[in-house]
């Protein structure tokens, strides 16, 4: 999966904080921070007014809010500021209807047990059947997903892993499959 702009801009300014932190001048320092803070209070007061115009606007500014809830980029200005127009417990829920659906083609339930700050809880239940998969790489594609709609979650805590059947992907090699009467086809 290719990083989207969204979060290769977020990780930019995850770097430059860290450079701005490093800078040997504590009134440089301060001032760069205060300019930061200042730019941010700006932009966090016009979307506020933003969002409170729209959803005052009846039923087509409230359809507008949803469309932004779900872009990405706008979902993540919204959470940076505090103004996503979802509770936490929702956006969370959003990512477990979707992991349900995919999950479930492979025998799999999902089901979120808690959704708080800082951290998610969810329980896997069912065979797992259908193509491959390490744990880790299952616990990863559900953490991302999660974190995609609630990324100020910081854990994901994951019942039932080990229950389901998910196993470690073991590569037979070819002259195995022949010495067991496999055949193999091109």
């Amino acid at each position: 999966m290719s990083e989207s702009a969204a979060q290769h801009e977020q990780r930019r300014i995850g770097e430059l904080i860290a450079t701005l932190e490093a800078l040997p001048d504590p009134e440089a320092r301060a001032c760069a921070k205060g300019l930061v803070q200042g730019i941010l209070e700006l932009h966090a007061a016009g979307l506020d007014r933003l969002m409170a115009i729209l959803m005052d606007s009846g039923e087509p500014g409230r359809t507008a809010v949803e469309a932004m809830a779900r872009d990405e980029a706008v979902r993540a200005l919204l959470l940076l500021h505090g103004l996503h127009p979802h509770e936490l417990s929702a956006r969370v829920q959003q990512a477990v209807n979707q992991l349900h659906t995919e999950l479930g083609t492979q025998g799999i339930r999902i089901e979120l047990l808690h959704a708080g700050e800082p951290s998610v809880r969810i329980k896997l239940s069912g065979r797992w059947r259908g193509k491959t998969f390490s744990a880790v790489t299952l616990t990863h594609e559900i953490e991302q997903a999660i974190f995609e709609f609630a990324p100020d979650v910081t854990a994901v805590e994951i019942e039932g892993l080990s229950e389901i059947n998910v196993h470690p992907i073991k590569f037979i090699p070819v002259s195995a499959r022949h010495a067991n009467g496999i055949t193999v086809h091109p």
